[in-house]
């Protein structure tokens, strides 16, 4: 036996080599734990790990949006006080990702932030995750930088539907009066309408049963209770079935008055909850089921609420924030937008009611919809309406008359009665030309259209429309 082994058989017999291999072991330990920590430090850089620690949980069914939490409900620093929901983000990549795939990878990155999935929708790939309210602002950042397919993140927004209620009474035989102003009486010895042309309304609510509406809907949809039963919880709700009424209300049934295409069909969209409350995801699900049921015209009478940016800006700070602040939102709208006009449908947008720079909203500033401005019975711009170069035209929208829930009649004011004149304008013009575009539309619009007091835009004559539309 060599000096060597024996030297290790007397260590083995005596028991003294246990601390040689307590030390190796902990030697080995410490070499783990240091390479689990550089793989630690980079999976906190962003880059994939080679394995997943938390499998995040998924809604049973896409496109389910969750009750809207008021108490998340805040202001934050922002100079023109939009409501956002402050535990929420809402983050769009791009079409070739795996929205379980792309959550999983973000939520172990950040790890430290507990974040959850709420929400999720293939069309226009889109993940709604939770996130620590004080953590929003950075994540929103953060996510963008880490994550070379993530398209835009944007907060979710809470949105209002335009409306300003007027109590004249019903005492005004001269509920038409719009009618005669815009020239739609002579349009409609042209075209009343193809039954073909569908118009999506986009709005808080409906009520399915009103004779004005009860003959004209197919294909409706209710976002939050992700059903086809359209309600107004009791008639508290008001503003879509008016907005409904005023675009396709039926003609010639012996009640109210009619809408501005009677024969075109509604495909109405509730994406307000129970309290009238939308956000951004309750819009989009809605675009996306007005395009997946093949709509031709797309109204919405909504947007951000901008009175308190009235209250404390001039023009020339609202054009400057205009080109400055959420300008991912801008981007994701126009890109929305952009899709629809592939699909052949036009949307047309209320400008909105507080009497500021329509381009504010970022919702307002795409040039591939058509945003409406509201005028008063003398062609002049309502004291209300948002104004500046992003409106495409005006219509009426003072003391319209129209159709709201439980059978009943009301007359209101704001763009939000303006845009859905335009909108069953446009399917007008869609009736007599299926084909032609938002580019087109604008044009003839203008071309044809009486001056608005006080400003260089144009008031919209629909009888002068068809009237060239059918020269060519």
């Amino acid at each position: 036996m060599g000096q060597q082994e024996f030297e290790f058989q007397k260590f083995r017999k005596s028991g003294s080599l246990l601390p040689f291999i307590i030390t190796a072991a902990v030697i080995l330990l410490l070499v783990l734990l240091l390479r689990n920590c550089n793989s630690a430090n980079k999976f906190w850089n962003g880059s994939s790990p080679n394995y997943t620690q938390v499998i995040p949980v998924f809604p049973d069914e896409p496109n389910l949006l969750k009750p809207i939490d008021t108490t998340k409900i805040i202001i934050p620093d922002d100079p023109l006080k939009r409501r956002i929901i402050s535990n929420l983000l809402n983050v769009y990549v791009q079409d070739t990702v795996d929205l379980k795939g792309f959550s999983s990878k973000l939520i172990n990155v950040y790890l430290q932030d507990s974040i959850k999935v709420t929400y999720y929708a293939d069309a226009y790939k889109r993940v709604q995750f939770e996130v620590p309210t004080n953590r929003r602002k950075d994540l929103k950042t953060s996510i963008r930088r880490d994550f070379p397919k993530v398209k835009f993140v944007c907060n979710e927004a809470i949105i209002s539907s335009y409306q300003t209620k007027t109590d004249p009474g019903f005492n005004n035989p001269d509920h038409d009066w719009f009618y005669n102003q815009i020239g739609l009486y002579r349009a409609w010895n042209e075209t009343m309408g193809d039954p073909s042309i569908k118009i999506a309304v986009i709005d808080d609510s409906f009520d399915p049963k009103h004779k004005e509406l009860v003959n004209q809907i197919e294909k409706p949809w209710n976002v939050f209770e992700y059903s086809n039963q359209i309600k107004t919880y009791n008639n508290k709700l008001i503003h879509g079935t008016h907005v409904a009424g005023t675009v396709v209300g039926e003609i010639n049934n012996g009640v109210g008055i009619s809408g501005v295409a009677p024969r075109c069909r509604l495909i109405p969209i509730q994406i307000a909850d129970q309290n009238g409350m939308m956000t951004t995801s309750s819009i989009l699900d809605g675009i996306f089921y007005a395009l997946k049921n093949d709509a031709d015209v797309i109204n919405m009478s909504l947007g951000i609420d901008l009175s308190d940016a009235a209250q404390h800006l001039t023009d020339e700070q609202q054009e400057s924030y205009a080109k400055t602040i959420y300008k991912d939102e801008a981007a994701m709208w126009n890109e929305v937008y952009e899709i629809a006009e592939k699909e052949g449908a036009i949307i047309v947008q209320a400008a909105g009611n507080s009497s500021v720079i329509s381009s504010l909203d970022p919702m307002k500033r795409s040039k591939v919809s058509i945003i409406v401005g509201a005028t008063d019975r003398n062609d002049n711009k309502a004291k209300f309406s948002n104004y500046g170069d992003g409106v495409d035209i005006y219509a009426p929208g003072v003391g319209i008359y129209s159709s709201i829930p439980n059978q009943e009649f009301d007359e209101l004011d704001g763009t939000s009665m303006a845009s859905p004149i335009v909108a069953g304008c446009v399917a007008l013009i869609k009736s007599v030309n299926k084909d032609v575009s938002v580019d087109d539309i604008k044009k003839l619009m203008n071309e044809t259209g009486e001056n608005v007091n006080g400003t260089n835009k144009k008031l919209i004559r629909i009888d002068q429309v068809i009237l060239k539309l059918t020269a060519l």
